[in-house]
């Protein structure tokens, strides 16, 4: 009986992981060419440590946001991309601004362009309408093509951004900044894209490349969702590749949708084609998840961590699109999320800064070459996904893939999730059910033990008293073996062959 619970159970575990694999991912694995990388320039970790230092509060909508944009494009000159010239303000120079962008400079190079797009957005601190700005770049394909791969990266943080609290025992209500420098959130995206750039540059790529640093991620995303919907739409396969929270965590994840996409399992085949350090990790079938949702267009009910950047308004738009992110997606010391077990969260806190970050990975110079490796750990899988040389598979599968399905994976997602909660409840059903029965095998035991012991000091006198029946079960079968001693005749009372009789 034990057994068969068991194996019942382990039947049920088993049919309902397959069908989970089935719905996260076709575990398909593509020949991936290997790519090399470019000798000199700054390096991803030197350009986290660098903008921590040099610009640690790049909030938007206070003036830092449009700064920063001019040691974005001096690098992004330094590569090699058209020379932008900020004006002193960010006011436009044609284009009326608005939700549909006012362009506040544009200039092209080598048919490569560069532009500054601004656009109003309403601040959720401040509640007052303010000017948010993209910095974008567009380089042509080798050939013409309608292809599109677009590399994104938010650049602000939230360090000036002012919140109030109260003491509750005095009930004064103080006002301050956040503070940190975004070393976490999202310098390190900002430089891996940066790095990725310099390492795309003057190649002869088969599709049209667009790298964009946007605006806005601490408010509500409006930066991605002015680049999102100049590519709603549009023919040819496109993808973005999104950096967003790298390095800290104790895992890096590649994450696409809540459904299944065939390109998905492309990434990760370059994963195992590049990573060597353990950098990355697969994520997992049961995602933790809260009961929220981040914006009203969102198709889901719930969230998860992952979904927490300018990922999610391409999922919104039925865009495909790769997330690059660092958590820790298996531990549940935190129900929402956790970037490293047994550490409390840097990320939206005055504690976000290159030391921490540094010293959260060892320390020293320990802690420098973890953050650099897994940082160019990124840029090599980013990097050797959209080369040219892979660049054919790349746009196979997110042709062969569905992100407009997106509009429905909250169904799936939801089936998936009642799926594994089922499971879950039939395990621990059984669990029970199979601890009952052996709790009740070893009472019985027990029982058997006690009566055998009884019955053995009766028989040998050495404790006067009835010798007891065999077991527990054969108390009653006295009238059955015409052994009743005298208790089912008339004469002896009503008596009974069980327990229950005489009653």
């Amino acid at each position: 009986m034990k057994k068969r619970i068991l194996t019942i159970c382990i039947a049920i575990l088993t049919v309902a992981l397959c069908f989970l694999c089935a719905a996260c991912s076709s575990g398909a694995d593509y020949a991936v060419k290997e790519t090399s990388l470019r000798e000199g320039g700054k390096s991803a970790s030197e350009i986290v440590k660098e903008i921590c230092a040099q610009y640690p509060e790049r909030t938007m909508g206070n003036g830092n946001d449009y700064r920063f944009l001019g040691y974005l494009a001096g690098e992004m000159t330094s590569y090699g991309y058209p020379v932008a010239d900020f004006p002193d303000s960010g006011e436009e120079e044609n284009g009326e601004g608005g939700s549909q962008g006012g362009v506040i400079l544009s200039a092209t190079s080598d048919n490569a362009t560069v532009e500054v797009k601004s656009f109003t957005f309403k601040n959720m601190y401040t509640n007052s309408t303010e000017t948010g700005y993209n910095l974008v770049y567009r380089v042509p394909a080798a050939e013409e093509s309608e292809d599109e791969v677009l590399l994104l990266a938010s650049y602000d943080n939230c360090a000036g951004i002012e919140v109030s609290s109260q003491d509750l025992s005095t009930g004064k209500i103080t006002t301050g900044k956040i503070g940190g420098e975004g070393a976490y959130s999202n310098a390190t995206g900002v430089a891996v894209l940066l790095r990725v750039a310099y390492e795309l540059a003057d190649r002869d790529l088969p599709y049209n490349l667009t790298i964009a640093f946007v605006d806005c991620s601490e408010n509500g995303w409006e930066g991605a969702e002015e680049i999102a919907k100049t590519f709603d739409g549009k023919s040819g396969n496109f993808i973005c590749l999104n950096f967003n929270k790298l390095g800290l965590g104790d895992y890096t994840y590649v994450y696409s949708d809540e459904v299944a996409q065939d390109y998905n399992d492309y990434f990760y085949s370059v994963i195992k084609k590049t990573d060597d350090g353990g950098v990355f990790a697969d994520i997992p079938l049961n995602k933790q998840i809260a009961e929220v949702r981040f914006i009203d267009a969102q198709k889901t009910e719930y969230s998860h961590f992952a979904m927490y950047g300018d990922n999610l308004i391409f999922n919104v738009h039925g865009l495909a699109v790769a997330s690059y992110v660092s958590f820790n997606w298996s531990a549940f010391d935190n129900p929402f999320y956790t970037e490293n077990k047994g550490y409390e969260n840097l990320l939206g806190t005055s504690a976000d800064t290159y030391g921490n970050l540094i010293e959260r990975l060892g320390g020293g110079e320990k802690g420098e070459k973890m953050l650099s490796d897994r940082l160019n750990a990124v840029v090599l899988n980013a990097v050797t996904a959209v080369s040219e040389d892979n660049a054919d598979t790349l746009m196979s599968e997110v042709g062969d893939s569905d992100p407009g399905y997106s509009g429905g994976f909250a169904e799936s997602a939801s089936v998936v999730s009642l799926v594994v909660k089922i499971v879950l409840v039939a395990v621990a059903v059984g669990i029970a059910i199979w601890l009952t029965v052996k709790g009740r095998g070893v009472l019985v035991t027990k029982q058997k033990q006690k009566l055998e012991q009884m019955r053995s000091e009766a028989e040998s006198g050495a404790n006067a008293g009835p010798v007891p029946a065999e077991d527990v079960f054969s108390m009653g079968r006295d009238k059955r073996d015409g052994n009743d001693n005298g208790k089912n005749n008339k004469s002896g009372g009503d008596g009974g062959d069980d327990v229950f009789e005489g009653f």
